[in-house]
């Protein structure tokens, strides 16, 4: 093996060396050019998906926040909707044991009417004979109230007579009581004539007194009381 095994170096030791002979002229520059715009581009369109990738992800997360809050309104709504459905459905189970009640007592009531209505037929079968026992006991009624007026006018005619009978009878009390104090002092005027008699008797004993006949002649009437 030779020493040399670079075509440079033995192109060079051989004399008349060339690059483009020894076929190591570079001819690249125009694919590296492409090479570098397309390393170029491919980044920024890296950086651009890069960019919408971000903006796409924010997107999402905001999407995705947002409907976990319209999410949770809306289980929230769901649990309140559910709430007032177990309400209704409470009140309706009550309405309906209403209903069946109030069923139960229009079939009765029904059942009433029904019997009370052959009732009424009997009755108006005797109406007439109830009528006619009605009149008498009206009459027999008018009867007795009048009856009961002139009782009436007769108790209050005796209370008026009553009445004057009262003041008559204080009247006839106010002379009596009159009466009463002038007999008290018709016997206070003979005591003291009594005593006067017994002193004139000491002063004239031996005279002769008063005979019996000449006492009797002494007139002691009182006037009559007028108590009409």
């Amino acid at each position: 093996m030779g020493l040399f095994t670079s075509k440079i170096a033995i192109g060079v030791l051989a004399g008349g060396f060339t690059l483009a002979g020894a076929g190591l002229l570079f001819n690249g520059s125009e694919t590296l050019e492409r090479a570098s715009s397309f390393v170029q581009d491919a980044g920024n369109k890296i950086t651009q998906f890069e960019v919408a990738e971000n903006a796409l992800l924010d997107k999402i997360s905001f999407l995705k926040n947002d409907a976990n809050s319209k999410i949770e309104a809306a289980n929230a709504t769901i649990a309140d909707k559910k709430a007032e459905i177990e309400g209704l459905n409470t009140q309706i189970t009550d309405l309906t044991s209403q209903r069946d009640a109030l069923t139960a007592e229009v079939a009765t009531l029904e059942t009433e009417i029904t019997n009370l209505t052959a009732s009424l037929n009997d009755a108006n079968a005797n109406l007439e004979a109830t009528q006619a026992a009605l009149d008498e006991k009206t009459a027999q009624y008018n009867a007795k109230v009048t009856e009961l007026q002139k009782a009436n006018n007769t108790i209050a005619e005796l209370n008026n007579l009553l009445v004057w009978a009262k003041n008559k009878a204080q009247e006839a009390d106010s002379h009596v009581a009159q009466l009463e104090a002038e007999v008290q002092k018709a016997n206070a005027e003979v005591a003291a004539h009594g005593e006067v008699v017994e002193q004139v008797e000491t002063q004239t004993e031996g005279a002769d007194p008063l005979s019996q006949e000449e006492v009797d002649a002494v007139d002691t009437t009182i006037a009559d009381v007028d108590t009409e």
